[in-house]
């Protein structure tokens, strides 16, 4: 190599140069103004909502003037309303329909509830109650539906359903409580076979009508009955069939030696029945 030649110098790979400098600090000035005017449009459109919400909650134009409810029976228009705490002029935006809804289902006769908003003043309450089917006899008397579950303190114009007694404390489910202990007890089972029996066996007709049962957790179930006897046991399961047993046998014994009346039939074993004749 002459002495008269230089070396070229080497390009350093980490200096940028002026332009690429200044495109760099373009494209952040960028993203921070794009990020900026997002902020600003979030805001704008929070604001938007919130203006929008207060107007839809404070303007007469969506008053309620109708509260329409559909599915009572034993609660009353005005105790429904009371309950949900919703009245005629109440804004239907400004009314929470799951709090509403909530309160409805607390009160002891009201099984579901539905609450919808019908634009523009219209709010609709349906409702489904609890059917009493049954007297439970637990120190006092409370009422029974037709999942077995207790649902409220018994009154006098109740006073003629049939009488479940023998029951204790948590023999039976709460309606509207998640007891999954008390909801497959024997007791419980044994109530929710009898249910559509005691619907049907109620009523006075035929050879006898039930009154009232007695459930013991031994001995199974007992009809307290007024007619041709005054006790059936039914022991545990297969109710249906062992009452239609009984029917059939009031049918032979009227026929073949004119007796229509028995003290006592125990049908815990279908196959085995056992008559206790009344008393002369």
């Amino acid at each position: 190599m002459s002495a008269g030649k230089r070396k070229p110098a080497k390009k350093n790979r980490f200096v940028e140069s002026e332009a690429v400098s200044l495109e760099r600090r373009r494209r952040r000035r960028g993203s921070l103004l794009f990020g900026t005017s997002l902020l600003a449009m979030a805001g704008v459109c929070s604001a938007l909502c919130v203006l929008t919400y207060a107007w839809l909650t404070q303007t007469p134009l969506f008053q309620t003037r109708f509260v329409i409810v559909s599915g009572n029976r034993a609660v009353s228009h005005s105790e429904i309303l009371d309950t949900a705490s919703i009245q005629n002029g109440d804004n239907i935006f400004g009314i929470n329909l799951d709090v509403a809804r909530t309160r409805l289902s607390a009160h002891p006769w009201i099984d579901t509830a539905a609450i919808t908003r019908e634009f523009p003043n219209r709010i609709i309450i349906r409702v489904t109650e609890h059917t009493p089917v049954a007297l439970a006899e637990i120190g006092h008397s409370y009422l029974i539906n037709t999942r077995g579950e207790i649902f409220d303190k018994s009154k006098d114009a109740f006073k003629t359903l049939p009488v479940i007694l023998g029951l204790t404390r948590g023999s039976l489910p709460l309606s509207g409580l998640h007891t999954p202990g008390r909801a497959n007890s024997p007791v419980h089972k044994a109530v929710l076979e009898l249910i559509p029996l005691l619907s049907s066996l109620a009523k006075k007709k035929g050879r006898f009508s039930v009154t009232g049962a007695v459930t013991d957790p031994k001995t199974g179930v007992r009809l307290l009955t007024e007619g041709a006897t005054r006790r059936i046991d039914l022991g545990f399961g297969d109710y249906d069939n062992k009452i239609k047993r009984v029917n059939e046998l009031f049918a032979l014994l009227e026929k073949k030696i004119n007796l229509i009346a028995v003290a006592s039939i125990d049908v815990s074993d279908i196959n085995s029945v056992v008559i206790k004749p009344a008393k002369s």
